[in-house]
């Protein structure tokens, strides 16, 4: 199957534009753009005397860290459904026994 292109959209972070392109919308783009800016924002106010780069790699670290702890409070919910639909038919059947 081959993926459809995205639209291309413009954006501006932290005062530099760039040009990307996206299948999910211009919302979408706005949000992750409005995102990305007050990141960067945060951790310059946050820090003295750091050049772009590194800005942008403390922003990178921070998002790294808040999407690993994510992944890892989803994996510990991965399979909970079909734990609780194994369950809720033994107690169904259970039921239907007595």
């Amino acid at each position: 199957m081959q993926e459809e292109e995205g639209k291309q959209y413009h954006i501006n972070i932290s005062g530099n534009r760039f040009s990307i392109s996206s299948q999910h919308g211009e919302e979408h783009v706005r949000e992750v753009e409005k995102f990305l800016d007050s990141q960067i924002k945060e951790v310059t106010e946050q820090t003295e005397s750091y050049g772009p780069s590194s800005i942008a790699l403390l922003v990178a670290l921070n998002l790294a860290d808040k999407l690993l702890t994510l992944k890892k409070k989803v994996s510990k919910y991965e399979g909970i459904e079909d734990d609780l639909e194994s369950l809720t038919y033994k107690l169904e059947k259970s039921l239907e026994e007595k």
